[in-house]
């Protein structure tokens, strides 16, 4: 029996993922991507991480998560989702904060071990205050306009830092997925999923309902 929208089953866990329904060109979406960054996040890391031992099914599987991800998290059905009522700042900054992957990555990159937890605690610690501060704004335009600017922001850390050495692709990613989209609801997307439109028979500003 389905419960808010989510289906009984195997189907429900995804619900929970995507959103209740999610359409086919958001759910090829996410699986085309995912399937795309676990087949080339090997290919992309340097040449001295390709050779390590475990690095290659590591680095698949943080592709899948999170190059999957970044599109899911963009798309109506999950923005609706994560900011159905119920949900709030807590949720936001839990989901945030079991995103350890700049922790995985800086065992994977090797080096300087200072430099290398320099780096993840830093990607780690923004994503945190990012999250944080993407919680605070009620307008959604001034909330969609952080989400880009503090994703473009932990992408400029990351350069100025230097990019992992195992996914040189991470940070667009990483904070596509989990500023621009989970905590800003789909900030890049044109057309605000969660924007509230007139109902056309009482001229009520509504949320546009789930699917």
């Amino acid at each position: 029996m389905a419960v808010g929208g989510v289906r009984a089953g195997l189907p429900g866990v995804w619900d929970r993922i995507a959103g209740p329904g999610a359409g086919p060109v958001e759910n090829a979406g996410s699986f085309g991507l995912g399937l795309a960054g676990a087949v080339l996040a090997p290919l992309l890391a340097r040449s001295h991480v390709r050779g390590r031992r475990g690095a290659d099914p590591v680095l698949r599987v943080l592709a899948v998560d999170l190059w999957g991800g970044a599109w899911c998290n963009n798309t109506p059905a999950a923005a609706r989702w994560y900011h159905r009522e119920g949900t709030g700042p807590a949720q936001h900054l839990a989901f945030s904060a079991g995103h350890l992957h700049p922790v995985v990555l800086a065992v994977l990159d090797g080096g300087p071990r200072r430099a290398r937890l320099r780096w993840a605690l830093a990607l780690y610690g923004y994503l945190l205050g990012a999250t944080a501060v993407l919680t605070v704004p009620r307008d959604r335009r001034l909330r969609r306009v952080l989400g880009l600017a503090t994703t473009a922001g932990g992408v400029a850390l990351d350069r100025a830092l230097g990019p992992s050495a195992a996914a040189p692709w991470f940070a667009p990613v990483f904070f596509a997925k989990l500023l621009a989209g989970h905590a800003a609801g789909a900030a890049l997307l044109p057309a605000d999923p969660l924007a509230e439109r007139p109902d056309r028979r009482t001229g009520r500003l509504t949320r546009r309902p789930r699917r």
